[in-house]
């Protein structure tokens, strides 16, 4: 299922290493590198555009290093993040430094008329006496023209990825590997689905079934208030809900409705997961941790059957489902899996969305 998620939180590994100086080598020294771009759904892997390699080049020129690339045949039979390490470094020879850049590029969304895509990357660099770092990381970038596609996002992203690259080879340099100080205390973030984390209160269950793996099992707010302490203890700062909202609940060709990414109203909470009351409870007993809070709203479509669907049809593209999934178009105007696409390049859509959105936002319920 495809599902835009608004307020997203990335994860960004170079922000867990050690703070290292600007490391430049007193002597000129060579670095192997390796490219590859994995297909997003289907195909051949591929290599970059030069705008990435030479931003790359720069930033190591600037450390002193040489760059002297491996050709992408080198690593390309191989799957395995380690194992196109281990043929980087045998095609590489005697070097003092190698790295190796993973990338995958997926559209995202549509919106307001522009492009959203996903640039993932994984760095993978190591010293000749053994020292090793990674850092996998996302850049989010929008393109504003249909016609521009991966290697367009990825251009786009190459300073971002090259200053990546810097902040990695500082600590490779000087040694310092990967690893935060021990005392350093992890944060992150933990994401619930709330029908399937622990069930509060019993009044709300409805027609929930716990020996059906397709039914509601009766999670709700109330449950993850009383967990929160043990969501602290085991490091995370923020906690992200699966969807909330009002939404469809029967079974649909035999698959759950539990997940709530079926929704039919953004504007309503969900009943079995609890009132507005009962979220803003949850969202106090955060902020009492000093915890965070995401809400997971889905923009891209409705659930079956949606009154939003029957009020509204021309808010939607109506083309019927994805048959060709290498086709961009389709990806952005079909419906995935019967969900009905809403159209949300139309200005009025937009509105509905931002609207719906900053509805929940602390402050703004009605």
């Amino acid at each position: 299922m495809r599902a835009l998620v608004l307020l997203v939180v990335v994860s960004l590994c170079a922000g867990c290493l050690p703070k290292i100086p600007r490391q430049r080598l007193a002597e000129r020294a060579k670095i192997a590198i390796a490219y590859i771009v994995d297909p997003g759904y289907s195909g051949a892997p591929f290599a970059p555009p030069e705008a990435l390699k030479k931003a790359i080049k720069a930033e190591l020129e600037d450390h002193n290093l040489e760059v002297l690339e491996v050709p992408m045949e080198a690593i390309v039979a191989q799957r395995l993040t380690d194992a196109r390490f281990d043929a980087l470094k045998k095609a590489a020879g005697e070097v003092p430094f190698v790295l190796l850049v993973e990338q995958r590029v997926q559209f995202f969304s549509q919106l307001d008329g522009r492009y959203g895509w996903e640039v993932s990357t994984t760095l993978t660099a190591s010293r000749a006496d053994g020292a090793k770092a990674s850092d996998p990381f996302e850049i989010p970038v929008i393109l504003m023209y249909d016609h521009e596609k991966e290697a367009d996002a990825i251009a786009n992203a190459a300073s971002d990825i090259a200053n990546r690259v810097g902040v990695l080879m500082d600590g490779v340099m000087a040694g310092a590997a990967a690893a935060p100080k021990a005392s350093a205390r992890p944060s992150g973030i933990y994401f619930a689905m709330v029908d399937r984390f622990a069930n509060g209160d019993r009044k709300n269950d409805g027609d929930a079934s716990p020996e059906d793996p397709q039914a509601f099992h009766g999670g709700d707010l109330l449950g993850l208030i009383e967990h929160l302490d043990w969501i602290q203890s085991l490091g995370f700062d923020t906690v992200w809900l699966s969807p909330i909202f009002k939404m469809r609940t029967q079974k649909w060709h035999g698959y759950g409705a539990f997940h709530g990414y079926w929704t039919w109203d953004l504007s309503a909470l969900e009943p079995r997961f609890g009132d507005e009351l009962m979220l803003a409870r949850l969202r106090a007993e955060l902020d009492r941790r000093q915890m965070k809070l995401m809400l997971d709203v889905v923009l891209n479509h409705v659930g079956p059957d949606a009154p939003l669907y029957a009020a509204r049809p021309e808010w939607f593209h109506r083309r019927g489902g994805v048959t060709d999934w290498n086709d961009a178009t389709q990806l952005v105007m079909n419906d995935v899996h019967g969900l009905s696409d809403l159209a949300t390049e139309k200005p009025e859509v937009f509105e509905y969305l931002l609207g719906a959105a900053r509805r929940w936002l602390p402050g703004r319920q009605a």
